[in-house]
């Protein structure tokens, strides 16, 4: 996992409680926006937005989202578990690997062969798949014939090429992980008798 040091070096946290809502703020004091990031948890509704310089996130669940404690202890170690509740983030949740993808094509839909053992019908629909592959969504486009090999070689293929190379994105891990220090901040502040 990334290490997140050299944005929060400094940052303080706040809670802000409220009948309806819990905000916590992480922010480094010297600065008014630069790697800011607010969590408003809505109790009613049982959601968190995520606001900040890192972007905008929404995620619901019936009955563990909306409490700042219980979000702690089931997803800032959970980031499978956290991607499944999010309903809409304007950042990527997940980032694809061009390498790791190539690896899976190769082993589902040519037997394992290297690319350099391809005949030429296979290296062009292996071309033709990965000229619009792009590391942030994936496969993009591909011609008719090369949905035809790929449909002959696997009924759903096109769940291969989802997860073909998909990671989780840096973007989830540094939510989560800014989470987890304004969290053990204010905790700590509370042991202290701050």
């Amino acid at each position: 996992m990334t290490n997140f040091d050299h944005y929060f070096s400094n940052h303080i946290a706040e809670k802000i409680e409220l009948d309806t809502a819990t905000i916590i703020d992480y922010y480094n004091p010297k600065y008014e926006r630069m790697y800011n990031l607010r969590y408003i948890f809505d109790k009613k509704n049982s959601s968190l937005c995520i606001t900040g310089d890192f972007g905008e996130l929404v995620a619901v669940n019936f009955y563990n989202m909306g409490d700042w404690d219980t979000f702690y202890r089931h997803f800032t170690n959970n980031p499978d578990y956290f991607i499944e509740k999010v309903s809409t983030s304007r950042r990527s949740l997940f980032v694809h690997d061009i390498y790791e993808a190539q690896k899976v094509i190769l082993k589902e839909f040519f037997n394992g062969k290297d690319y350099k053992d391809l005949d030429w019908d296979e290296s062009c629909i292996y071309d033709d798949l990965f000229e619009y592959f792009h590391d942030q969504y994936g496969f993009r486009h591909m011609s008719d014939d090369t949905r035809e090999f790929l449909s002959s070689q696997q009924d759903e293929y096109y769940v291969t090429l989802e997860y073909a190379g998909r990671r989780i994105s840096d973007i989830v891990f540094l939510y989560l992980d800014a989470y987890k220090r304004a969290y053990e901040y204010l905790k700590k502040g509370i042991s202290d008798g701050k």
